[in-house]
């Protein structure tokens, strides 16, 4: 029904304007007796309880950070099966990112191209937001600096944030390239003496862009060694067009600058996630993104080495029936130790 009704009639909307509309239908669905309950006996899975790196979560699938910005509907969203939901990127202070049109679809090819800069309300709102958060819903929540901040402020500005949502948050992410490497250092060093002074810990991510190169993924992996931080997103958007088919350069090109996520990532997170592993070690918590459109891909992921997989386009182009279908996928993966696809990681890494 998504596919055939309901995204052809949300794909008639300027994206933002349908991502609204979705919004405000699914803050709705609160006052509608009993339809929550049906969505979570249609799409919920009995609890699988899987830890890894203090992150606790019913399955292996969950929701990246660019849907939720500011923390809306994250208790609805989990209704739909994830495991676990990833909001922001959240800011200190309110922020409106890029002009718009910001959000482009490309239907014939199931990707996105984005660059909606930080649109988010700010730390103090999404903090008021999370302490609603409904039955066993795990959280995680990406943060950044404000853009105007500089220096010594871009180290108080991640303090902070992380002071303000620790208790709210399950674990945290923080984007790799946002910042050059010495004050990214610098950052991360104060960071974690001030996440070494606190009773609860959570883990902190770095999300890895696409187009990071095997020397930039060893500094990352060198970076989590010294700073003591629990694992990678792999991974976010790529500049690289060059994996978009069904779209000519002169479309691509009246779109304007701006991230390929979905299908046109081709292949990058997948090779970024299998050198991971193979680099980073057994211990290294890996949540596979970026590209994963198909119960396949999910399997994949995993097969790759990833602990959990996130989706985002998947969710737009699929409907929330592929959050279901990816988890029945990967479990049925998971009973066969000597699957095809076990066989190809093993394969790629020779």
């Amino acid at each position: 029904m998504y596919k055939s009704t309901i995204r052809p009639l949300l794909f008639l909307l300027e994206p933002e304007r349908a991502h609204r509309l979705t919004f405000n239908l699914l803050k709705k669905s609160n006052r509608i007796p009993f339809l929550r309950r049906f969505l979570r006996s249609k799409y919920q899975y009995e609890e699988e309880k899987l830890i890894c790196k203090g992150i606790v979560s019913k399955n292996r699938i969950g929701l990246s950070a660019g849907m939720d910005k500011g923390a809306e509907v994250f208790n609805e969203l989990f209704d739909f099966g994830f495991g676990f939901i990833e909001v922001g990127t959240v800011t200190p202070h309110a922020c409106a990112g890029n002009p718009v049109p910001r959000i482009f679809r490309l239907p014939r090819y199931n990707s996105l191209i984005s660059r909606t800069g930080f649109n988010n309300p700010g730390v103090e709102v999404v903090k008021k937001r999370l302490r609603y958060r409904s039955g066993k819903v795990t959280i995680g929540v990406n943060i950044n600096k404000d853009p105007k901040s500089e220096g010594q402020q871009v180290i108080e500005d991640f303090l902070h944030m992380y002071m303000e949502l620790y208790t709210n948050a399950d674990y945290f992410t923080i984007n790799w390239g946002t910042l050059e490497l010495p004050l990214m250092k610098e950052m991360l060093e104060a960071l974690t003496r001030q996440r070494q002074s606190l009773v609860i810990k959570r883990p902190i991510l770095l999300k890895l862009p696409a187009d990071i190169t095997h020397e930039g993924m060893d500094t990352v992996l060198e970076v989590i060694a010294q700073y003591g931080l629990d694992g990678v997103i792999a991974t976010g958007p790529t500049n690289d067009r060059s994996q978009i088919r069904r779209y000519s350069e002169q479309e691509l090109n009246a779109m304007g600058a701006g991230g390929v996520s979905g299908k046109g990532l081709g292949m990058k997170p997948l090779l970024a996630v299998d050198y991971l592993r193979r680099n980073g070690g057994k211990d290294l918590l890996i949540i596979g993104a970026g590209g994963v459109m198909t119960p396949g891909d999910a399997c994949r992921m995993i097969s790759m080495g990833a602990d959990f997989v996130q989706i985002y386009s998947a969710f737009i182009y699929e409907g929330p029936g592929i959050v279901a279908d990816m988890i029945q996928a990967v479990a049925d993966m998971n009973e066969e130790p000597e699957s095809p696809l076990q066989k190809f990681r093993m394969n790629s890494a020779k």
